[in-house]
């Protein structure tokens, strides 16, 4: 049996069968709520509120609140999405090296950033290389998690299809967004390994396990019309593994290939953390699960970098002051955000070398300490089980990096440069990213913060062919070090999880 839902505040009707998931209904409809835990009904992310009717498996909470990846209909429905309605645009980082070139073509071009959590979308001139307009938005998958490992456990589940239209879907209205009617001629796509495989509809459930074996890894090029896209060429960038994707061989190609002779660092902190190594000219890599939590993902009131996420924390003369994503009431917090809170609790004691928070900490601050949750406005906190995911991310990353360098005999000492890319590296803090220990102390003035590489490198691939060539040879020329057979980063992860108190 058919039922109809109304979705306020557009009043739109929508309908579903008896017996579906609200969630899984939305989303056929265009409605990507963020569903952090993958539909496991924990995070509490996917909340609508039910005005009117009922429905199976879950009751509303005093607020008329259920979670939607729970909630099965069982009849005519009346919701509101408005507080969902807000994060239909994201921030994705749209800064990135744009070294003057010209290109080898006429026309249009549009390069395209898939993140696991964000896109980003730039419109290229291919002649002059001019940045012509630039377009983000929150990636749709987050529906069905926050994470790659849901992504493709939802994939396993029979939901490639969805995944994919979701992403194409969004893929074709930035591009049309910014094309106005105008001819592409080529797309250029730069993700995770796991991404590109949704991208094209092609099941990346071997990812997922032992051997984390990709079914492709090269350079793949499609007609847009096979992927319903208005432009004439896609090309996806190569990938070196499971999880070095092209987001990382373009980063490599942007930032590491002009000085290849000297010892640097490229580390794209996000979901995972992807650490490159470039010494006497070889590549060296590894792949961390840092988690999603630095996405602002399983955190209580964490959320990605959209308005009303506070994305800066300090406190001046006893006080705590806080900054959001376009200066409007604070609804969240993101990644950067996170880091800084975490940095201020550790300064004032509340924080103990645990992670434990200490409610006898003397701080004039303390008060905004309540039920194991620190307060930064009314409604917006970081929990003590925040702070054990920030723990987990933090460590899995600082590990990794450590364990890249002992791994291919190189110490602290000999790194030139470190290279922060992606959205949390451009806008976090540096000096509390080591206060906290996310990355070592021993690197922490030797870092750059390079924005949107997979940006920068897929530009590069865009505008010259030399340069497409030379990600392929980067591509093939990584060699990856599997952190999880080292019983070095296994040490190291465990030691990490602890706060370096001085």
């Amino acid at each position: 049996m058919n039922y109809t839902i109304t979705i306020y505040p557009k009043q739109e009707k929508i309908q579903a069968k008896s017996g579906e998931i609200l969630l899984d209904v939305l989303a056929r409809y265009g409605y990507y709520l963020s569903a952090d835990c993958g539909g496991k009904g924990t995070c509490g992310k996917c909340k609508v509120r039910l005005l009117k009717g009922k429905v199976d498996s879950v009751i509303p909470d005093e607020n008329g609140d259920v979670l939607s990846c729970k909630a099965r209909v069982k009849g005519d429905l009346e919701i509101s999405l408005s507080a969902h309605l807000m994060m239909e645009k994201g921030s994705g980082v749209d800064v990135f090296q744009s070294i003057k070139m010209q290109g080898d073509a006429d026309g249009l071009g549009v390069i395209l950033d898939v993140g696991t959590t964000t896109l980003v979308a730039c419109l290229v001139d291919l002649h002059t290389g001019e940045t012509l307009g630039k377009r983000s938005a929150i990636n749709p998958q987050g529906v069905y998690g926050a994470d790659v490992l849901s992504r493709i456990q939802a994939c396993q589940e029979g939901k490639l299809p969805l995944l994919q239209s979701a992403i194409l879907q969004k893929s074709k209205d930035m591009i049309d967004d910014l094309a106005q009617g105008r001819e592409i001629k080529q797309l250029i796509v730069a993700a995770n390994t796991t991404m590109l495989h949704i991208f094209l509809g092609v099941n990346p459930q071997t990812i997922g396990a032992y051997p984390f074996t990709p079914v492709f890894t090269a350079t793949q090029n499609i007609a847009g019309k096979s992927l319903g896209l208005p432009v004439e060429k896609v090309r996806l960038l190569p990938s070196a593994s499971g999880y070095i994707g092209s987001d990382i061989t373009a980063g490599t190609l942007a930032c590491l290939t002009e000085n290849a002779q000297k010892t640097q660092l490229f580390v794209d902190v996000g979901t995972n953390g992807e650490v490159v190594l470039s010494h006497q000219g070889k590549f060296y890599t590894a792949s961390t699960a840092a988690g999603p939590a630095l996405e602002g993902a399983c955190i209580e009131c964490g959320m990605g970098g959209v308005a009303g996420a506070i994305d800066k924390v300090w406190t001046e003369n006893g006080k705590l002051l806080f900054t959001t994503i376009d200066g409007v009431t604070a609804q969240g917090i993101c990644g950067s955000g996170l880091i800084d809170c975490i940095a201020v609790l550790l300064q004032e004691g509340i924080l103990d070398e645990s992670g434990a928070l200490e409610e006898n900490a003397k701080s004039a601050l303390i008060g905004r300490l309540v039920d194991g949750a620190f307060y930064l406005t009314e409604n917006v906190y970081v929990s003590q089980k925040d702070i054990r995911q920030f723990q987990l991310a933090k460590s899995a990353i600082s590990a990794g990096i450590q364990t890249l360098l002992k791994e291919c005999n190189v110490c602290a000492d000999d790194v030139e440069t470190l290279c922060i890319a992606g959205s949390l590296g451009y806008y976090m803090n540096v000096k509390n990213a080591a206060l906290t220990g996310l990355i070592p102390k021993s690197l922490c003035e030797k870092i750059k913060t390079v924005g949107n590489t997979a940006l920068s490198g897929a530009r590069l691939c865009l505008l010259r062919d030399e340069k497409q060539q030379e990600i392929e040879k980067i591509a093939t020329k990584m060699q990856n070090i599997e952190l999880s057979f080292s019983k070095f980063f296994q040490d190291l992860y465990v030691e990490n999880m602890l706060f370096d108190i001085e």
